[in-house]
């Protein structure tokens, strides 16, 4: 989300801002990867009042964009009164799910709510399955995906490739292609949430090069067949070239003159709101919606609490940037880890292999 401190609320009509909720941590899988930990053990679900309430602020916030999420939202009782209110806010809506769960009536609510869906496959069937740790998985998430396309509703494949899977990419667009998808998002492994279990199978600096270099070329390929590839992460030239992008606003230098600025808002299942990076360390919270509103808890963010997430980023842009080997850098992992690890940003600054270290698993 952009939003102007001149005032407050203004926000900046050139680049609507988004809105992540995680309705829940609860899920019918459990990953072995998952960011935000969930499982079928997970207890812990935003009020859906509270869920109503924030997204009916969307329009004053300068939101463009509501991605809905969990756990698996599908799990989530009050999802239909959730995907009604947010349908209501005339933006862009968007609901991530595993897919095993989305029947004829799933499909039709996210029709009639103009979502899009984002479904998540990492490979080949046998690959898939043991990821998602459920046998039939891939299977069902596949039926999920033909429900979706023949009720027309937009599709994105979202993978998770790391040192297993890497040699599948071409595959899976090959399929996503066949199965009528619009969109493929590639994210490396990244080593948050249970993901950090499993880190020393994230893709190198070397695989990662290799990576966009295939995602080059299947994106000619597949062009012509309209389906559109994508990947996560920034390029580090990108971000060097556009400090905004990495969360680093600083007015008169701004070439958007901005200040203050917050893109992405995130409220998690307890009710807690966090700026940009939904594993972001909890002292840089704006609060809990049980406290106050959205609206509100970011006005007084800005008043009070910016500085502090401003000098985190700051920070990890100067110290972090200049030493990145890879031509990407996942910003939001960068900007957790530095959140969570205040070390690696020490007065003298981290050297290439304490990077390395911990970022990139051994060559």
């Amino acid at each position: 989300m952009s939003l102007s401190p001149d005032p407050l609320l203004a926000p900046l009509p050139h680049q609507p801002g988004i809105l992540l909720v995680y309705l829940t941590n609860r899920c019918n899988l459990e990953c072995r990867h998952c960011y935000a930990q969930a499982g079928p053990r997970g207890d812990t679900s935003l009020p859906p009042e509270l869920a109503v309430r924030s997204l009916r602020e969307v329009p004053s916030l300068g939101i463009g964009t509501i991605h809905i999420s969990g756990g698996e939202p599908f799990l989530y009782a009050d999802l239909p009164e959730v995907l009604a209110c947010a349908a209501e806010q005339g933006v862009a809506l968007n609901v991530t799910t595993n897919g095993t769960l989305v029947g004829a009536r799933q499909a039709a609510m996210l029709k009639e709510s103009g979502a899009t869906a984002q479904v998540s496959i990492d490979g080949p069937e046998a690959y898939h399955d043991r990821f998602r740790r459920c046998e039939g998985a891939f299977l069902r998430s596949s039926q999920a995906i033909d429900r979706l396309v023949e009720a027309g509703v937009p599709v994105t494949i979202v993978s998770t490739v790391c040192q297993d899977n890497l040699a599948s990419l071409e595959w899976l667009v090959g399929w996503a292609a066949e199965k009528g998808a619009q969109r493929v998002t590639v994210q490396p492994l990244l080593q948050l949430g249970r993901g950090a279990e499993i880190r020393d199978r994230k893709l190198t600096a070397y695989q990662i090069c290799l990576l966009v270099l295939q995602l080059s070329d299947l994106g000619h390929t597949y062009e012509e067949r309209g389906l559109r590839l994508g990947l996560s992460c920034r390029t580090v030239q990108y971000l060097r070239e556009h400090p905004c992008a990495a969360y680093v606003c600083n007015g008169e230098t701004c070439h958007r003159k901005v200040a203050k600025e917050i893109k992405k808002l995130i409220i998690r299942p307890d009710g807690s709101v966090v700026p940009e990076v939904s594993t972001l360390a909890d002292r840089y919270s704006l609060g809990n919606l049980r406290d106050r509103t959205l609206s509100e808890l970011v006005a007084a963010y800005f008043a009070d609490g910016y500085a502090a997430f401003d000098r985190l980023c700051r920070a990890a842009y100067d110290q972090i940037l200049p030493e990145w080997s890879a031509p990407i850098i996942p910003w939001e992992e960068v900007v957790s880890e530095c959140s969570r690890m205040p070390e690696l940003l020490d007065a003298a600054g981290p050297s290439p292999r304490r990077l390395a270290d911990t970022f990139f698993p051994a060559e």
